[in-house]
C-alpha cells in the first residue's frame, strides 16, 4: 500500500471552508474521465483515463490519485507498468495500447477496475475496442489484469445492410437489489448497451439490451435513489476539442437497470428522436468539457458531482491537441426528483462551500491503536491489519459485544462505515444509534441468520417500529459491505451497498419516536466475529430544494421580428446567396451541400447565410425549424438553425440536425486557436418529430464584455428545455441570422422555418 502521507487521523481538524475549482490543482493537472471510491483507510481513491499526467509527461498506463476531502490530491501512481499491462489483443509489443474512462468497484474481497481497452494495431487502421478489468486486494493497488476481456469487440449496424465496429469503451458497474451486477458500455459508434455480469464480475453472460441510440451518448454513470436508476450520460461532440468543447451531463431514469431510461419530460434516450434531462452543461465562466461524471459522497452524504473540465483560456496539456482535463466538482442536488448541478447553475468558478468533512466520531482505524479519544474501552476489541489497512475487529461470537464512542448522536445524522461478519455462520452486526439506555435505543445490523438488513426502534424494552428487507442470496457476509444510516427528523432510512457506490443491496426504513432522537452511539456485535472499518458519524446535509430558475425571455419585439408573410422582411441580408423563399407563412431554405464549419467532409465556407443585425442589448431569438429527415441515415450532419456570426471563423450555431439515424439539436462553436481552426457541438434534445422549436438568449458578460448565447429547445412550442452557453469575443459585433446546410448524395432536403421573433426584457 502506498501512503505518501499520514492517513487521516481520529480527531482530524475542521475541514476547509471552501474550494475553488479545479480540485486537481499542480498535482493532479491532467485527470479525464475520472472514476471515485472511497476506501476504508479513510480516502477517497480517483482513477482516470492514462493521458500524460502533466505537460511534457508520457501517456500513463491509468492513473490513480487520492484525497481525505475530495479538495486536496496527490498521486497516487499508475494502475499498470509495463510489465503488468494486458497483452491479450493479439497484436503483439509494437501495438500501441491505450486505457481510458476507468470505472471503481469493490466486491468479492477485492477492488475491481473496468477499463476500456483501445489497441492502435502496428501500422494503423482501425482501433480495437473491448472491456477489460483488473483486480486488487487495496484501492492503491498492486493491480493484477484478468487476462481477458470482459467484453470484447462488437459490430453493429450504422446504415441498414452496413457492418462497423462498435466503440466497446466507458464501462460502468451497478449493482441490483437481488444480488446481479449489469455492465453499461459503449459511445458514438454504436450507443450504450447493458449486459448482465458473471458473479464474480469477469465476464459479460447473457443478452445484450441496447440503452441509448449512437451519435449521441457515452460515459454511463448509474445512481440508485427512491425507487428509480438514475442513467447519467454525456453528450458526445465536445468531450477534448480544447476552447470549444462543451461535453454537458444529462439524465434519464428508470424502474429497470436494463430501461427504459425516459427524462423528465417522458422521453426515451434509445429513440431516434432521444430525449435527456440537463444535469451540467458549461454556463459561460472558463469551464468547458463539464463531463464523464461520476458522483462521491462527502461524511455529511452530500452528493458531489465529479467531472473534469477544460479551461477554455487556457484548454491544452501540450501542443494544441490533447486538451488538460481537469478534475472538477459541483454539489449535485435533487429537486423535484430529478438531479442538478449547484441547483441550476453548473460547474462554477470561483470559492465554493467545501464537501463537509467534520464528524463527531470518525474513526478508518489506521493507527495500530485504539483511540481513547474517539472510543471508550472495552475488553476484546483490537485493531487487524490487511492490504486495504488496518480494522477493528470484535471479540469472539460468544455473546453481545457493544463498543461505544465517546461522542454521542443528535439530531439529523448521517452514520457510515465497512461492516463484516466473521467466516462462521449466523449473528449480526451494525450501529447502536441513540441508546438511551438498555431498554430504549435504535439500532441498524446486517442479520446473518434472517438474511437481511434490519433496523428497529425500542423505547423501554417494547419495539415501537421495525423493518426487515431481504438481502440479496448471493449475499458475502463475510465479505465488506458498506451500512448507511441517515436521520432527518423522524425518519431513518439504512442501506447496504458494497462499498457506498449508490447501488444498494437493500433499504430499510423506519419511523424514530419523539425523544429517541439523542443518545449513545455503539459499534454491535451479536453471536458474531464481526470486523468495522472506517466509521464516521456527522451532521446530515441539508439539501437545496429550490432551482435556479430558468430565463426570462421578456416581451415580444414585433420591429425585430418576422413572421415570414409575404416578402422577407427588412433587415435580412444574405451571404453567398442563400436560395429562400416565402409562401404560405414559412421560409424554406435548402440545405445545401456545403459547410460552414471546418474539419467536415465537405469544404468549409461555402455555405450561405441569411443574416440580421441583432438587437441592442439582452435578446432572445426563437424559431420553429422543419426539416423533413424521415427515417433517412445522413452521413455530412446536415443541419438548419440559428448562426450568431462573428465572421466565417468565428460563430456559434443552433440547429436541428441528423447524425446517421440520430436526430437531436446541434449547438456547436468554431473559433480560431493559434494557427487552426477548432470546432465541437453538443447534441442537444429532445427531439420527438421532425419539427423542432429553438431560442438562443443573447447577453453581454459585464465582467469579460463577450457576447453570451444560451440555448433552449422544446417539442412544442410552449415548455422550453434549457441548456448551456456559448460565447464569441468581446469587441465583435456578431450577427444573428438563418443557415441550412452539410446534406450530401443526391438526394434533397429543405428546411422550413415558421419565423424569426425577437423577446426583449
Amino acid at each position: 500500500m502506498v501512503h505518501s502521507s499520514p492517513p487521516p487521523s481520529t480527531d482530524r481538524s475542521p475541514a476547509v471552508a471552501s474550494f475553488t475549482n479545479p480540485v486537481g490543482g499542480d498535482t493532479i493537472p491532467n485527470f479525464a474521465d475520472p472514476t471515485v471510491i472511497r476506501g476504508r483507510d479513510g480516502y477517497w481513491y480517483a482513477y482516470a483515463t492514462a493521458d500524460p499526467l502533466f505537460p511534457g509527461d508520457d501517456y500513463r498506463k491509468m492513473k490513480i490519485a487520492r484525497s481525505d476531502d475530495l479538495v486536496d490530491w496527490e498521486y497516487v501512481g499508475d494502475v499498470f507498468t509495463p510489465e503488468t499491462e494486458p497483452r491479450y489483443d493479439g497484436f503483439g509489443e509494437d501495438a500501441r495500447r491505450m486505457y481510458w474512462a476507468p470505472d471503481i468497484e469493490y466486491f468479492g474481497g477485492r477492488y475491481h477496475l473496468y477499463y476500456s481497452y483501445v489497441v492502435n494495431p502496428p501500422g494503423g487502421g482501425q482501433n480495437w475496442t473491448a472491456i477489460g478489468v483488473a483486480t486488487a486486494p487495496s484501492p492503491a493497488g498492486p493491480w493484477t489484469d484478468s487476462g481477458a476481456f470482459v467484453t470484447g469487440p462488437e459490430r453493429w449496424e450504422p446504415r441498414p445492410g452496413e457492418q462497423a465496429w462498435r466503440n466497446v469503451i466507458d464501462p460502468e458497474v451497478a449493482s441490483a437489489p437481488d444480488g446481479s451486477r449489469y455492465l453499461y458500455y459503449g459511445s458514438v459508434l454504436g450507443g450504450v448497451t447493458v449486459v448482465p455480469l458473471s458473479e464474480d464480475g469477469l465476464r459479460a453472460e447473457g443478452e445484450r439490451t441496447p440503452i441509448t441510440l449512437e451519435n449521441k451518448y457515452e460515459g454511463a454513470h448509474i445512481v440508485y435513489r427512491d425507487g428509480y436508476y438514475y442513467l447519467f450520460l454525456s453528450v458526445i461532440g465536445g468531450c477534448c476539442a480544447g476552447p470549444v468543447s462543451a461535453y454537458p451531463v444529462h439524465v434519464a431514469r428508470s424502474k429497470s437497470p436494463l430501461g427504459p431510461f425516459l427524462d423528465r419530460d417522458g422521453n426515451s434516450v434509445l429513440g431516434r428522436h432521444n430525449g435527456g434531462t440537463p444535469v451540467q452543461a458549461p454556463n459561460g465562466n472558463r469551464w468547458v468539457s463539464v463531463g464523464h461524471n461520476t458522483v462521491a459522497t462527502d461524511l455529511s452524504g452530500q452528493q458531489w458531482l465529479v467531472t473534469h473540465g477544460i479551461d477554455r483560456h487556457d484548454p491544452y496539456l501540450q501542443g494544441t491537441t490533447l486538451s488538460a482535463r481537469a478534475l472538477a466538482i459541483s454539489r449535485l442536488d435533487w429537486i423535484g426528483g430529478w438531479p442538478t448541478a449547484n441547483a441550476g447553475r453548473g460547474l462554477l468558478d470561483g470559492p465554493q462551500t467545501a464537501p463537509a468533512m467534520d464528524a463527531r466520531t470518525s474513526d478508518s482505524f489506521e493507527s495500530g491503536s485504539l483511540s481513547p479519544r474517539v472510543w471508550q474501552r472495552s475488553p476484546g476489541w483490537q485493531i487487524d491489519t490487511e492490504p486495504a489497512g488496518g480494522h477493528l475487529q470484535s471479540p469472539q461470537a460468544d455473546g453481545t459485544h457493544a463498543l461505544y464512542a465517546r461522542n454521542a448522536v443528535a439530531g439529523d445524522s448521517r452514520i457510515r462505515g465497512a461492516v463484516r461478519l466473521g467466516s462462521e455462520s449466523g449473528g449480526s452486526a451494525g450501529y447502536v444509534a441513540f441508546e438511551q439506555g438498555p431498554q430504549s435505543k435504535v439500532r441498524a445490523f446486517i442479520d446473518a441468520d434472517a438474511e437481511a438488513l434490519v433496523v428497529e426502534a425500542r423505547r423501554s424494552g417494547e419495539t415501537v417500529d421495525r423493518d426487515t428487507q431481504p438481502l440479496p442470496a448471493n449475499f458475502q457476509y463475510d465479505d465488506w459491505h458498506e451500512l448507511d444510516l441517515r436521520v432527518r427528523d423522524d425518519a431513518l432510512e439504512a442501506t447496504v451497498t458494497d462499498a457506498g457506490l449508490d447501488d444498494p443491496l437493500a433499504v430499510a426504513a423506519i419511523d424514530v419516536p419523539e425523544g429517541l432522537r439523542s443518545g449513545r452511539f455503539a459499534l454491535l456485535s451479536d453471536h458474531a466475529s464481526a470486523s468495522f472499518d472506517d466509521i464516521t458519524v456527522a451532521d446530515l446535509y441539508t439539501p437545496v430544494t429550490t432551482k435556479e430558475p430558468d430565463p426570462q425571455v421578456g416581451q415580444l419585439d414585433p420591429e425585430s421580428s418576422d413572421e415570414f408573410e409575404g416578402e422577407l422582411g427588412a433587415g435580412w441580408t444574405g451571404i453567398r446567396e442563400p436560395d429562400a423563399t416565402i409562401e404560405d407563412g414559412q421560409l424554406t431554405l435548402p440545405i445545401q451541400q456545403a459547410e460552414l464549419i471546418d474539419q467536415r467532409p465537405l469544404a468549409d465556407d461555402g455555405a450561405a447565410l441569411l443574416l440580421r443585425d441583432a438587437p441592442e442589448g439582452d435578446w432572445t431569438a426563437e424559431t420553429r425549424v422543419t426539416i423533413p429527415f424521415g427515417d433517412t441515415y445522413p452521413l455530412a450532419w446536415p443541419q438548419a438553425g440559428f448562426v450568431a456570426h462573428a465572421n466565417d471563423d468565428e460563430f456559434v450555431t443552433l440547429g436541428y440536425a441528423a447524425a446517421r439515424r440520430t436526430r437531436h439539436v446541434t449547438f456547436g462553436k468554431e473559433m480560431p486557436w493559434e494557427d487552426r481552426l477548432v470546432y465541437a457541438d453538443a447534441r442537444l434534445g429532445p427531439t420527438t418529430s421532425d419539427t423542432v422549436w429553438l431560442r438562443l438568449k443573447h447577453s453581454v458578460d459585464a465582467g469579460t464584455g463577450e457576447h453570451r448565447y444560451r440555448a433552449a429547445t422544446s417539442v412544442d412550442g410552449e415548455n422550453w428545455v434549457w441548456h448551456g452557453v456559448r460565447t464569441l469575443p468581446a469587441g465583435s459585433s456578431p450577427r444573428i441570422g438563418l443557415a441550412a446546410f452539410g446534406i450530401e448524395g443526391e438526394d434533397s432536403l429543405t428546411a422550413e422555418f415558421g419565423y424569426v421573433r425577437f423577446y426583449q426584457q
